[in-house]
């Protein structure tokens, strides 16, 4: 049974549909003393990319798959990588992308799969001011 419902799975196969460019979400698990959240990390994903044919999905093994993780910057798992027509957007989740980290996953794929950023104007203007590598950080939680 898939952790998404089929009226959920519509709405977000139609949501879905204006990527043209292609999407690769990179999973990496940890098998041996990693959490179960990515099994769940796994199958989110897996149900994601069977709803659009520009989303895949490769997995890589957190402790075996040490140079990925280094091109990544990768300090835990799971994480998912998501990367635009094979480069590096550096938009990375942490964890299992379920509840109100969903949201976000499906938005990083958005943003990967059509080049579009949904922001307001005023911010979009902060960040072209910004002038020097800087580190953003973005924590979900439930209230």
């Amino acid at each position: 049974m898939g952790l998404l419902s089929p009226q959920d799975e519509a709405t977000l196969k139609e949501h879905l549909s204006s990527i043209s460019i292609p999407v690769e979400l990179v999973l990496f698990t940890q098998a041996i003393g990693g959490s179960e959240s990515g099994d769940v990390a796994r199958q989110i994903l897996n149900e994601i990319a069977a709803l659009n044919d520009k989303i895949t999905v490769v997995e890589k093994s957190f402790v075996l798959d040490t140079d990925d993780r280094a091109k990544y910057n990768v300090d835990k798992a799971p994480a998912i990588v998501v990367l635009s027509d094979g480069v590096n957007t550096r938009m990375k989740l942490y964890g299992a992308p379920t509840g109100y980290e969903f949201v976000g996953l499906v938005e990083a794929i958005m943003t990967a799969g059509t080049s579009k950023i949904e922001l307001d104007p005023e911010t979009m203007k902060w960040i072209q001011a910004v002038d020097k590598p800087t580190h953003i950080q973005v924590f979900s939680t439930p209230t």
